[in-house]
């Protein structure tokens, strides 16, 4: 299975796995050997059905997954993406405001992270884990609260794309139920950008929200990022 997803990784298709299942993604329209990544998805799905992974997730512009003949007739369409993108310049021109990093492993963070997600503390647990499965050498920084007079109201997890030098990413991103429609959102993912800037060196950013998903729309919008296309998700599970 690792030879299938790094041969994927030459032809343009990056990946990542977790306790559950494996991610591919690519945001490329054109790229070449269309037949080999087509026949290469589908080794990786006979593959997966003999291993311990759940589910294989995909996520391409529509336009790229029109020639994958084989993957779109096997692999079922779950929903459609928007994707935004934000180049950082030298100036480290993003504002700070109050946060802090938490560890991810302490009671308070997985706590918080279960009332921010409305789930249970086993699930934000298990959130947690997948994202040091995924992210293991960024795990222990990626954990960024927002604090407003000295209380925590959201939390975001920014983090470098595996597989890039400098391509920042935002692994999740919430606000606390009670202070939600308070416009804290705007200044949650701002600060999002500027631990990218600052903190781990993200030389731009590429964000990804449902494509009726118009708060979040919005908010990266009103943060300088540009819509650059659409992508849709699709899904294989064993």
């Amino acid at each position: 299975m690792n030879s299938v997803l790094e041969s994927l990784r030459k032809l343009g298709v990056r990946s990542i796995k977790n306790e559950y299942g494996i991610m591919l993604e690519t945001h490329e329209e054109d790229l070449r050997q269309i037949k080999e990544i087509d026949e290469y998805i589908i080794k990786l799905l006979s593959e997966m059905k003999k291993s311990c992974f759940q589910k294989v997730r995909f996520e391409c512009p529509r336009l790229l997954l029109n020639k994958l003949t084989r993957t779109n007739e096997t692999m079922i369409t779950i929903g459609e993406r928007v994707i935004y993108s934000k180049e950082f310049h030298l100036s480290r021109e993003l504002s700070a405001m109050d946060y802090e990093t938490w560890s991810p492993t302490e009671s308070v963070s997985i706590s918080f992270l279960a009332d921010v997600m409305d789930r249970d503390v086993r699930e934000a647990e298990r959130f947690l884990m997948n994202m040091e499965t995924e992210l293991p050498a960024q795990v222990n920084k990626m954990y960024t609260v927002y604090k407003v007079k000295g209380e925590p109201v959201g939390v975001v997890f920014p983090h470098i794309e595996p597989d890039t030098e400098s391509e920042g990413r935002i692994f999740w991103i919430g606000i606390h139920p009670k202070f939600t429609r308070k416009g804290y959102g705007k200044k949650l993912h701002l600060i999002g950008l500027s631990r990218l800037v600052n903190d781990f060196d993200a030389k731009s950013y590429l964000g990804a929200t449902g494509i009726e998903n118009t708060p979040m729309r919005r908010i990266m919008n009103a943060n300088g990022c540009s819509l650059k296309h659409t992508v849709i998700t699709l899904e294989f599970i064993k």
